[in-house]
Formats: C-alpha cells, structure tokens, sequence
C-alpha cells in the first residue's frame, strides 16, 4: 500500500467498524477507502477540526459513523480482504 502511494491505519478500520465518528486528515487513496463529507471528516487544519467538534450536531456526527460502519462491514473486512487475494492468486495462476 506504501508504494501505491498510500497506506491506512488499521486503526481507521477499527473505528470506523465500531461506528465512531472520524475525523482524518486528508492523504492521497483516502476516497478509494471511504467517502469524505459523508463517511468521514477530512480536516486541513485545527480550525476545521475544532469546527467539526462545535459545531455539527451530534446526530450528523453519529450519522457519518454509522455509514463509515456500513461501509467496513460491507468492503473491508478480513474476508474481503482474504477473497481479494484468492482472486489475485487465481489471476496469476491463469497468467494474468
């Protein structure tokens, strides 16, 4: 992931399975994983984040958790990630 220019922390997973509102900063490949502004706040500076603490509401902020949540639970856990490699590993053996 280093080398294709981008490499999450399990951590971002393990948060956002559990439902918990993130706020992340903003890194090159972070949309091929979630959608920021409606899975995950991407800040820029402490102004911002402190904006997201103030002032969105709870419900949106507990909102944006929930579909971070969906979102692991439906494309990144350990069985995705194990299918995936079954997959590259069938790819390569028909040579492709």
């Amino acid at each position: 992931m280093v080398r294709a220019g981008h490499s999450p922390s399990v951590r971002l997973f393990e948060a956002a399975a559990c439902g918990v509102p993130i706020i992340s900063d903003d890194w090159a490949g972070l949309e091929t994983f979630f959608e920021p502004g409606r899975e995950l706040f991407v800040t820029r500076s402490g102004a911002e984040t402190l904006r997201y603490l103030r002032e969105v509401p709870e419900r949106e902020r507990q909102a944006m958790g929930q579909r971070a949540r969906q979102r692991v639970l439906a494309e990144h856990t350990a069985e995705h990630r194990a299918r995936t490699l079954e997959d590259y590993v069938l790819e390569a053996e028909r040579g492709g």
